[in-house]
């Protein structure tokens, strides 16, 4: 081959090895040596097989008899082999036939990518690094989420949530013509109970109410803590006064007043006060202020009850 020719392959930054058609070394440019540390010297004339074993194998071997027969070219990617010469670098390989002189070679041109995988490695940590950055900001979310809407403590809706759903529920029984019921219940004598038994014990009582009234409900309505020992439910397309007074029978049944805890048993009631929209109240205000003063009526009257101005 032209000695000029030589010369441009020797300079460029690329390992450049030629073959004959017997698949001899005729050229081994100075990258070649540099990524090998292999002189020209000691490879001109050998085989190729002889000088990259690897080759010799699996569908390398098939690429080159390819190539040698039907002048295809052939790629492979770095990503795709591993150590395919003794190099840490990471090369792709790309095979062809070429014709000068009426002569076929073989070219085969190992190109270097590591800088290339550096960055995609880099890219994929950056990746990485951005999808546990985003679950953690979501999980924060999540968290910022439940102490705006839930209370810490029993973990059921607090007023903010209460509120979102009430207004909803509102705009949905007025446009269907429809009743909304809403509960204001309160602890009976709650003070006395963290007055003798600790505020512990004062806690496990707001949970065990939470837990009563949670079950006493049907699904699709709504029990939230409104603050303190005070707890409101929203009942949902109930069809009369009767379904809330079922539903306060259901909490004040004997059963659910004993609680048990390390200072021993408490008993728990609860005075509940009934409002229905549209008769108590054209908004969600006017039904929580008139099923609190309906919660005042059960509690003077000796509490453990329910009472309606209906």
């Amino acid at each position: 081959m032209d000695k000029a020719l030589y010369e441009i392959l020797d300079n460029i930054n690329e390992g450049i090895i030629i073959l004959n058609e017997n698949l001899r070394v005729l050229f081994w440019n100075n990258h070649m040596e540099h990524l090998t540390n292999i002189s020209e010297e000691k490879i001109i004339n050998n085989h190729i097989y002889d000088v990259i074993p690897s080759l010799n194998k699996g569908y390398f071997k098939q690429a080159i008899d390819s190539v040698i027969n039907n002048g295809s070219k052939m790629f492979f990617s770095a990503a795709m082999h591993k150590n395919l010469i003794d190099s840490n670098r990471n090369l792709n390989l790309k095979i062809s036939k070429i014709n000068m002189n009426n002569l076929n070679y073989i070219l085969m041109e190992f190109i270097d990518v590591t800088n290339q995988f550096l960055r995609i490695e880099q890219l994929k940590k950056y990746i990485d690094e951005l999808y546990f950055l985003n679950k953690e900001l979501k999980e924060k979310e999540k968290t910022i989420n439940k102490l705006a809407y839930y209370d810490s403590l029993t973990g059921i809706a607090n007023r903010n949530l209460f509120y979102n759903i009430a207004e909803k529920f509102f705009i949905n029984a007025k446009r269907n013509n429809g009743l909304l019921g809403l509960m204001f219940i309160d602890v009976d004598k709650f003070k006395s109970i963290n007055d003798t038994y600790g505020h512990k014990s004062g806690d496990e009582a707001l949970i065990h109410v939470s837990k009563i009234l949670k079950r006493s409900i049907r699904r699709g309505d709504v029990v939230a803590r409104f603050g303190g020992d005070e707890f409101v439910i929203l009942l949902s397309f109930i069809k009369s006064y009767d379904d809330s007074k079922l539903i306060a029978s259901r909490i004040i049944t004997p059963k659910n007043k004993t609680l048990n805890c390390r200072e021993g048993k408490i008993s728990v009631s609860l005075s509940i006060g009934l409002s229905l929209f549209p008769y108590d109240g054209q908004n969600i205000d006017e039904l929580v202020r008139k099923a609190d003063k309906a919660m005042y009526v059960a509690k003077n009257k000796g509490g453990d009850n329910y009472f309606s101005f209906l």
